[in-house]
């Protein structure tokens, strides 16, 4: 299935510029080819021994429909131990057919399949599972809906339905359990078929949720999975009547229900005379939080962080705050303090330090039109371009209240995929991480800030920045575009939880190659 490059490009370093402030530790795996040229790394595992399971996901050019998985098992100095192709084989019997999702449990590895049978006129969610040591994959069915319960949707396509149409997959932090939501079909009611299950395959859920609005009166957020694999937290943005008719803020409610084996039961909350158009949940040992932007003007443009936290047994409201961003903030994006508020934030992760605070990430995404003209006056097309601007991350303590915000400077677009721009984070201690690329040297800004620029397949820089306890950030050059075959793709980093390390995939067309940085 590949070609082995010489073992000459595997490296063991540690980059410390900057009078080495901030160490990490590079690693990088044999450069190698696939049959494929595009691939995306979904999971990188730790396998008790040092070494890591590798998952990739490929798909064949614009003349193949090809299509699969690739395994790999690598020891602790990254040199490959046992690798396997696992070509997703589509029967005229299947209209559709996409994996939801991965898990791990120890030894095995399930891929969390949902796929349509034209014969059957079933949809059916089933795990393709082997042992890490053999590959030797089989299938176990989980559960099956008939065509006539689930809206019509593509899997694979833009789809014209509300955006909650179709089945989705959450696994929980402690990778012991993970949850499937399915969209039911229903005019005049909100339904979904929630199913959660233990890493073992053992289902432990199966709940029908209700609301009594039509879907484009309600919203589903997000749900998640207690720590212990027990719960099920579901949260949703409902246009009612009540809501409709307050005189200030969002004309909604946001409601959590807390799903069990016995039944449920659902708090509201709205953001008084604040907007919010979306929050977040979050489970940590003894509380429940659901996190998010809010404005005072409209849905567009932010004004700072909204929290609010849960008793995560009785979803009693414990606080309530809005936390308007900070002075530093201000300075950070505008170069002095402005009154004016960010918009187009595209939610990105939230991380947790051991001191039990929340860092909340987000990126300034928005997209473009531009017109082509076209040759000796020919007729001109449009082109779309996606803009990957601005970081802005902040960290909330346990109580409530913002400890610090801050804004990294970025400009990045792309036509095509953002793999290579935008950013991975991660948090070890009470440090915020990010890293990101760019094909040009840091720009100096008014008022002492920076600001990162472009970057591409051809030349691709990759940087850390590091935010402290106390907001203050750094950052150094990690790799040279010049010490690297392959750039590496930024947006779609691994993360793992035992020994702080970050994996990347880099790749140029055919050619890879797996990077580990080490905190």
């Amino acid at each position: 299935m590949k070609t082995k490059f010489s073992a000459l490009f595997w490296v063991i370093s540690f980059f410390c510029a900057y009078a080495q402030e901030i160490p990490v530790k590079i690693l990088k795996s044999d450069l190698f080819k696939d049959e494929f040229k595009n691939s995306v790394m979904m999971l990188a595992e730790e396998d008790g021994n040092g070494g890591v399971l590798i998952v990739r996901s490929y798909r064949g050019g614009a003349f193949s429909s090809s299509m699969g998985y690739y395994f790999e098992h690598y020891d602790a100095n990254l040199k490959l131990l046992k690798e396997y192709e696992y070509e997703m084989k589509v029967s005229d019997a299947y209209r559709q057919t996409s994996v939801l999702g991965v898990i791990t449990n120890k030894d095995e590895v399930h891929l969390i399949d949902f796929a349509y049978n034209r014969d059957e006129k079933a949809y059916i969610c089933s795990a393709i599972t082997a042992k890490i040591a053999d590959f030797n994959f089989h299938k176990t069915e989980l559960f099956r809906l008939s065509s006539d319960e689930i809206k019509q949707f593509s899997l694979f396509s833009g789809s014209s339905f509300d955006g909650d149409s179709g089945a989705s997959m959450i696994v929980n932090e402690d990778k012991n359990a993970f949850a499937v939501t399915v969209d039911i079909k229903d005019k005049n009611t909100e339904t979904h078929k929630v199913f959660l299950y233990d890493n073992q395959l053992n289902k432990k859920i199966e709940h029908v949720f209700k609301r009594e609005l039509k879907d484009k009166k309600f919203r589903y957020e997000n749900i998640d999975v207690s720590k212990d694999g027990n719960v099920l937290y579901l949260l949703g943005k409902a246009l009612t009547v009540e809501a409709k008719s307050k005189k200030e803020g969002g004309k909604y409610q946001f409601e959590l229900t807390r799903i069990t084996k016995d039944g449920e039961k659902t708090q509201v909350f709205d953001t008084e005379e604040h907007f919010s158009r979306s929050l977040k949940t979050i489970i940590l040992d003894n509380r429940l939080v659901c996190i998010g932007f809010f404005s005072d003007r409209n849905d567009n443009r932010y004004k700072g962080i909204s929290y609010f936290e849960l008793d995560p047994t009785s979803l009693a409201i414990r606080k309530s705050k809005f936390n308007v961003f900070t002075e530093q903030f201000m300075i950070d994006k505008y170069g002095k303090d402005k009154d004016k508020e960010l918009k187009n934030l595209s939610f990105r992760n939230l991380l947790i330090t051991k001191t039990g605070d929340i860092v909340f990430n987000a990126e300034e995404y928005y997209e473009t039109t531009q017109y082509v003209g076209g040759m000796n006056g020919g007729g001109g097309y449009y082109i779309t371009i996606y803009h990957y601007d601005d970081i802005v991350s902040s960290k909330i303590n346990p109580s409530g209240d913002i400890v610090w915000a801050r804004n990294i400077n970025k400009r990045q677009a792309t036509q095509g995929t953002a793999a290579f721009i935008s950013y991975t984070s991660a948090v070890k201690g009470t440090d915020t991480y990010f890293f990101i690329n760019t094909g040009e040297k840091v720009k100096k800004l008014s008022n002492d800030r920076i600001q990162f620029g472009q970057t591409s397949t051809k030349r691709s820089n990759l940087n850390v920045i590091r935010v402290n306890e106390n907001g203050n950030f750094d950052y150094q050059e990690v790799l040279d575009d010049k010490d690297n075959e392959v750039p590496f793709m930024v947006a779609y980093g691994a993360t793992t939880l035992e020994d702080h390390s970050v994996f990347f995939l880099g790749q140029k067309g055919k050619k890879k190659q797996i990077l580990k940085l080490t905190l």
